[in-house]
């Protein structure tokens, strides 16, 4: 079922459809971003809707290129939170994974979602979203620079992946086992701590073909990308991101890799782990070929060091974020390993 206009959202399309053409003569947008948003629009205020949030708009025909299919992608408009206001509400269902028990649990939350799109990687595109928050989520800490209430909501760009599902379960799963070995790296006393975004996934059973999303808090700042899956290293080589992959590595026992490290500041998310099965993770995975390559490209810094982590490179790096003693007061850190299991992904610790 689509989600219907009332007169008071069909006069706000109107307004946002007389915005859209400021932005074009503006010169803010092209003329195919103009007419795919201009489109989208009409459709809604017509009564169409999309099947889907994104996927609908770029369906792969038969023997199209992979540049055919990006280019049918929304017109991606950057742009702060908007007033949710006048935005029509809607129910949802909310699936959180615990990962001590390894379980999904869900619950029915409101929500409402912006129609255009404020960014895009490389695998999905991303609308900004408002979302009452349960008692569970009240009670959690505080991310600094967070806003109540405020989220992302994030659809793939491949067309396959809005079928099959699993890969947003994935992502969320993949996400928050990243959290984990953040948390286990701050318990050695970096210079600075690291963590991941809590990323949940939502249905949105009020929409034709119920979509599903994956959801996380909205953190404003620069966006930075420090690695990547496959031996990128960004140019500011901050020790900070690159000394978590490499204490991923050796914390796993030399199991896993969490990489594609990126987020605002040390706040990280849409994380990729490599694990040296090849399975499991995503299509991101790379198996050893992704592991050999970050362990070709990773020069050790201070922080390596203190952590008393194998040394990769000829020469520790003295430059950057440096910790106040040069070596932890701990012989060495603590394993944590990754085992897989019909498929799941499963962490087995000595001392939660």
């Amino acid at each position: 079922m689509s989600v219907k206009s009332t007169p008071m959202e069909s006069d706000t399309k109107w307004n946002n459809l007389q915005n859209l053409k400021k932005l074009l003569n503006d010169g803010l947008i092209t003329k195919t971003e103009y007419s795919v948003r201009r489109n989208q629009l009409i459709d809604e205020l017509t009564g169409t809707s999309l099947t889907t949030l994104a996927a609908s708009q770029y369906k792969r025909r038969r023997g199209s290129s992979a540049s055919d299919n990006v280019s049918n992608v929304p017109a991606i408009i950057p742009k702060p939170p908007p007033d949710f206001t006048n935005f029509p509400a809607e129910k949802s269902i909310k699936y959180t994974y615990d990962l001590k028990t390894r379980t999904w649990t869900q619950q029915e939350v409101n929500l409402k979602l912006d129609t255009v799109p404020f960014s895009r990687g490389s695998l999905r595109v991303v609308y900004h979203m408002e979302m009452e928050e349960t008692d569970k989520d009240k009670d959690r800490e505080v991310v600094p620079g967070e806003a109540k209430n405020r989220f992302v909501a994030k659809i793939s760009m491949n067309p396959s992946d809005n079928k099959n599902t699993k890969v947003y379960f994935r992502d969320v799963e993949t996400q928050t086992i990243a959290k984990y070995y953040a948390e286990k790296f701050n318990q050695y006393h970096p210079p600075k701590k690291v963590d991941f975004i809590k990323a949940c996934v939502l249905e949105l059973i009020m929409r034709e073909g119920n979509p599903i999303v994956g959801v996380e808090k909205f953190i404003p700042g620069p966006y930075r990308k420090h690695n990547s899956n496959y031996g990128y290293v960004s140019d500011e080589e901050r020790n900070t991101p690159q000394a978590f992959s490499h204490f991923s590595w050796e914390a796993s026992d030399h199991t896993l890799l969490v990489c594609d490290i990126q987020g605002v500041g040390d706040l990280y998310t849409d994380p990729q782990i490599h694990h040296i099965s090849g399975e499991g993770f995503g299509k991101g995975n790379l198996g050893m070929a992704g592991i050999s390559k970050f362990l070709q490209k990773h020069r050790c810094n201070a922080i390596c060091r203190y952590l008393k982590l194998p040394q990769l490179g000829n020469k520790v790096s003295d430059i950057g974020t440096i910790p106040t003693t040069r070596l932890m007061a701990l012989n060495n850190i603590q394993i944590v390993t990754m085992v897989q299991q019909a498929g799941a992904q499963v962490i087995v610790v000595p001392l939660l």
